[in-house]
């Protein structure tokens, strides 16, 4: 009873240390994440950017005059302004997001129900397409997008870069887990194709769509060289664009990369947030 007790003893007395080495290594990475971060909204506030060599210090004033700055450019060369440029990456990351959700869905939806070594040889061609991304087939993509008249549209900037594979084995991997008794019941209750997808699988699936839905929603708000290349035209002008117009290492390319991270940003925690409380309501 007494080493048993001198041992729990120990044992507590040891707690309180590792708890602060645990959050002293968590504190430390969160830190290191969050530098670049930091970084990018401090050097927004400075007139010069980084090559501002007086050493001026951030401040709203000069955040304001580097976002007017970027308008004044916008009049100068017949570009969107900063609001304008916000609402175009807006709609390409939605469309990019609702397009590579639904289509994902219904790809990893078809695969599993198309009996044998189809539906396998149908995923792994689609998983292959990672080993493909945009910047590894620009050139031959910008042709086919001349040769179909895709340039300086939507559609043009948002089939191109839709990650297809990614929300496919997502869903996929989601739909295999799930219990077979549940399409059996559904099939005795009289429900068709249709109806199971709708009435079952959807409901059942919020969590993959929101992921799916969040990754590219990020996937198409980022991109930057196939806008800047595709993007002929100034009624669509996405934010990476302008980040080019104002120049990348300037005060106002840094405020147009401050802007740009909110959404993506508000869209993570919201989505965590949720999350959280799908845990906890299953729990």
């Amino acid at each position: 009873m007494q080493k048993t007790g001198q041992h729990n003893l120990s044992r507590s007395t040891g707690a309180p240390e590792r708890h602060f080495w645990d959050h002293l290594l968590l504190t430390v990475g969160a830190l290191i994440m969050c530098a670049p971060l930091a970084f990018i909204f401090w050097t927004a506030g400075r007139g010069g950017g980084i090559f501002d060599l007086r050493g001026t210090s951030f401040s709203f004033a000069g955040l304001l005059r580097n976002l007017e700055r970027v308008n004044q450019l916008a009049e100068t060369t017949g570009a969107l302004p900063l609001s304008g440029m916000f609402w175009s990456s807006l709609g390409l990351a939605l469309g990019v997001a609702a397009v590579t959700t639904t289509v994902s869905f219904l790809a990893a939806f078809a695969m599993l129900r198309v009996p044998g070594r189809i539906s396998g040889l149908c995923f792994w061609i689609t998983l292959a397409t990672l080993l493909f991304p945009i910047e590894a087939r620009m050139l031959p993509t910008f042709e086919v997008t001349v040769a179909l008249g895709l340039v300086g549209g939507w559609t043009g900037m948002i089939l191109p870069v839709l990650p297809l594979a990614l929300g496919t084995l997502v869903f996929r991997q989601h739909f295999k887990i799930m219990p077979p008794e549940l399409a059996e019941a559904a099939r005795l209750d009289g429900a068709g194709t249709l109806r199971y997808l709708r009435d079952f699988l959807i409901p059942l699936s919020a969590g993959p769509i929101g992921a799916v839905f969040l990754i590219s929603f990020v996937y198409g708000w980022n991109q930057y060289l196939w806008p800047l290349i595709v993007s002929v035209d100034d009624a669509v002008y996405p934010l990476m664009r302008g980040m080019n117009l104002a120049g990348t290492g300037s005060g106002a390319g840094f405020a147009i990369a401050a802007v740009s991270m909110l959404p993506p940003l508000i869209l993570v925690l919201g989505f965590l947030r949720l999350m959280t409380r799908m845990t906890a309501i299953r729990g």
